[in-house]
């Protein structure tokens, strides 16, 4: 279960997320994985969006995460 500090930096997130793609033609956003470890509730949020399948990385193999929004990802914004 997820705490409540969690849910809401995720919910956060992926508001980010979305708002990033349209402004962006549909691009991903990078971040360093060095800067995710150095915080473990941003860390937690971003791997729930990930299982939830909310999100996708394809930074794999590097030192940087690329995030993107999935389809379901915008679902969930769009009707929340």
């Amino acid at each position: 279960m997820m705490n409540e500090k969690v849910n809401k930096l995720s919910d956060m997130l992926l508001q980010s997320l979305y708002d990033y793609h349209f402004a962006n033609n549909g691009g991903s956003y990078t971040l360093p994985k060095a800067m995710l470890n150095a915080d473990v509730t941003s860390k937690a949020a971003i791997e729930h969006l990930i299982e939830n399948e909310y999100a996708v990385d394809s930074g794999q193999g590097s030192d940087n995460l690329v995030l993107a929004i999935t389809p379901k990802g915008m679902d969930y914004i769009t009707n929340k």
